[in-house]
């Protein structure tokens, strides 16, 4: 980190007060001659080491995006991967890279990245997670293009590194609890606007990041004519917010309660189709139970 003016140029007075030969023109004014210029050249070195601080900072930045082998660096190359293209040496040998890049075919849109270590093997393996499509409307890799994609980062990978590669189905989102509404509007008015709202809430959340109870909460009282958001302990079938979640295989999970947060295991999100593995799961408006808010606490709306 640079120095400032004044340090640069203590400094060097207490320097220059030490040669005997200078002693002579030792003064306090800061309008002396002698002054003047250390205090110049003070402003010239200060300069000097900023110039350097911001030179060392974008060669730093430089630098962790480029090393090779890092976990950036498979997650950029995956995203740089184009569908039916073939790799090729580049002409200085050093390197694997496409001959014309284009973009459209470039379906890899979502890439994520963690480190899992196992018991029978002590060496870490890199997991990378990939999706297709845009936030709020992703989906899996086809099998067969992800053998591709396996193959293509393959080329790409470091001698003694394990890199998996995954793209799995959303992950089913199910929030089964009790909303009470002001009565205003319409059911069908209301339920539009909460399935409206959770959408956005999955349009925004960031892929592979954490899945909280309380943000999916907060997301659905923002609704209009909304009141309370409640998760009934006394409730048949069981309420809270629950993830169904999809294997490696494709298989789909029994719905999991979530307590706090969660991760995903596909990297994101979505509502259920009601279709195939999806058929018995509900979607938001299936799952979300609608009360008038009168003014009554649950046990009494349970003896109504």
């Amino acid at each position: 980190m640079s120095r400032t003016i004044k340090e640069i140029y203590n400094q060097a007075v207490l320097e220059r007060n030490k040669r005997m030969e200078l002693k002579e023109f030792s003064s306090d004014s800061k309008l002396s001659i002698l002054n003047g210029i250390t205090w110049a050249f003070a402003a010239v070195i200060f300069t000097f080491e900023t110039i350097l601080d911001v030179f060392a900072i974008d060669i730093s930045n430089t630098l962790n995006s480029r090393i090779n082998g890092t976990p950036n660096y498979y997650a950029n190359a995956l995203l740089q991967y184009q569908k039916g293209d073939s790799l090729v040496v580049r002409e200085d040998g050093l390197a694997f890279g496409y001959a014309n890049i284009d973009e459209t075919k470039r379906i890899i849109t979502q890439v994520s990245y963690s480190e899992s270590t196992e018991d029978i093997n002590l060496d870490s393996k890199l997991i990378l997670k990939v999706a297709t499509g845009e936030k709020g409307n992703l989906s899996a890799i086809p099998q067969d293009e992800l053998h591709l994609i396996r193959a293509y980062i393959q080329k790409l990978t470091f001698a003694g590194t394990r890199v998996e590669v995954t793209s799995r189905n959303g992950d089913v989102l199910i929030p089964r609890i009790s909303v009470y509404y002001d009565g205003a509007v319409m059911e069908s008015e209301i339920y539009d606007s909460i399935e409206s709202q959770l959408n956005e809430y999955i349009m925004n959340i960031e892929f592979d990041a954490g899945i909280y109870v309380s943000k999916i909460i907060e997301s659905i009282k923002r609704v209009e004519h909304v009141t309370d958001v409640h998760i009934n302990q006394k409730a048949i079938p069981e309420q809270g917010i629950f993830i169904a979640f999809y294997d490696a295989d494709g298989n789909l999970s029994s719905p999991k309660k979530i307590e706090r947060m969660t991760h995903t295991s596909s990297g994101y999100i979505k509502q259920s189709t009601g279709k195939d593995k999806e058929a018995d799961l509900p979607n938001f408006k299936q799952a979300i139970k609608l009360i008038i808010d009168t003014g009554c606490d649950t046990d009494c709306q349970l003896t109504d």
